[in-house]
């Protein structure tokens, strides 16, 4: 797996977090935001957000930062994604406070 992302953007900080401690083995390919490599065709094609991070998981990719990290628990089964329907619906309620509501006040 490879993570596409950039060390000072806030998105990818969780998802690095979640991979280093959960020692799953990703290439980290590093996109120059502040130069605009988001939006050259390589990049943006695989992308078309445009945004970091992205994963690359063999010949498929997945974008946003919750999906990434949903995605990567649901792969190792991680008990912090629970498979509990209930408490799965509180760290999904927490993830999406976070995601709508904070970055609409701070971002």
């Amino acid at each position: 797996m490879k993570l596409y992302m950039h060390p000072v953007a806030t998105t990818c900080r969780p998802v690095r977090l979640f991979i280093t401690e959960s020692r799953i083995p990703v290439e980290e390919e590093g996109v120059d935001i502040l130069g605009g490599a988001q939006f050259v065709p390589s990049y943006s094609d695989l992308n078309p957000n445009s945004v970091v991070p992205m994963l690359e998981d063999d010949d498929w990719w997945l974008t946003e930062s919750s999906a990434i990290l949903k995605y990567l628990a649901d792969k190792i089964n991680s008990p912090a994604y629970p498979a509990d329907l209930r408490l799965r619906a509180k760290v999904n309620e927490m993830m999406d406070w976070i995601n709508s509501n904070r970055y609409r006040d701070f971002g």
